[in-house]
């Protein structure tokens, strides 16, 4: 029974909301994974002591406070939507509260390991240029990987210098495109119109096979790259958004204007790459500011 409830309501976020495909995935296995696990066939059966079970399990696989935090969010929109459609009299998980999450800061390269990356690629090979271009594309743009892996050819605008992004709930946004990731993908589209099999396709980024790559398949690339470049910390491709955002407010760009670039829809989210420049700026008060160096020297006095 609850197949049919959980239809009407992808139907509802995928054609309300607008979300995307990988989002609906996540609240689909999220929703089916809760009734799984506590063995109920009916969103009318769920009450306190079957959630604390799922409490129980979930604890028990040691899930990350964000991730039960974001099951939790997910089926108490899931069981308000039933609410709002009249299959419930009232939502049992409004009075359940999610784990507080502690704010991090994301991991980001320097510039210099971004130099260090792009110049270790070999670019007297066709798939050496493609490499280039994902890598420029990915920073120069701060691209989510499944924004990159579904850019078409026409949402480059090469004169205008901006990219067409469609981002989460097929939201479009336009991103500056800077003139390394618009050489580096230039070059690579010429080097595509030599190969017969590459012509027919509208998307930008293609595999030897003339396939869409998918996610795996660009961190398989991203992770010889990057183990060529000496560079061992751990990087995925969202390193490399996180590493835009992050230089840039570095910078001095205005927060609002990175968010717009980002995506985000709410600008908290864009706020965690702040703590960069806040521990900068501490690390320059103590480097610099008298009573600082004083404290520092050990004597307690300024000079």
């Amino acid at each position: 029974m609850i197949t049919n409830y959980l239809q009407d309501y992808l139907q509802y976020l995928k054609l309300e909301r607008g979300l995307s495909a990988n989002s609906l995935s996540s609240y689909k296995n999220d929703i089916e994974k809760f009734f799984l696990v506590v063995e109920v066939k009916k969103p009318q059966d769920v009450d306190l002591k079957i959630i604390s079970l799922f409490f129980d399990q979930m604890q028990k696989a040691s899930m990350k406070p964000a991730t039960i935090a974001r099951k939790i969010s997910t089926l108490k929109r899931f069981f308000s939507y039933l609410v709002e459609q009249n299959h419930l009299r009232s939502n049992i998980f409004d009075s359940v509260s999610a784990p507080k999450i502690v704010r991090y800061h994301p991991s980001y390269l320097s510039p210099a390991e971004i130099d260090r990356i792009i110049n270790v690629i070999d670019l007297s090979t066709a798939n050496g240029k493609r490499n280039r271009a994902i890598v420029e594309t990915l920073y120069g743009c701060g691209l989510r990987i499944s924004e990159l892996i579904n850019l078409e050819e026409r949402q480059i605008e090469f004169e205008a210098q901006f990219v067409k992004v469609v981002g989460k709930g097929n939201k479009q946004r336009l991103v500056p495109l800077g003139k390394c990731a618009s050489d580096a993908i230039n070059s690579y589209m010429l080097e595509k119109e030599k190969n017969g099999k590459f012509k027919n396709s509208k998307v930008l980024f293609l595999n030897r096979f003339g396939k869409k790559f998918s996610r795996v398949g660009i961190w398989k690339i991203l992770r010889s790259i990057i183990a060529l470049a000496g560079i061992v910390k751990v990087v995925t491709p969202h390193t490399f958004r996180h590493s835009f955002a992050t230089h840039l407010l570095e910078g001095g760009a205005d927060l609002r204007i990175v968010q717009e670039m980002l995506g985000h829809a709410d600008i908290s989210t864009t706020q965690i790459y702040t703590t960069v420049d806040r521990d900068y700026l501490i690390a320059e008060h103590k480097k610099y500011h008298p009573r600082e160096l004083a404290r520092t020297s050990g004597n307690g006095e300024t000079t």
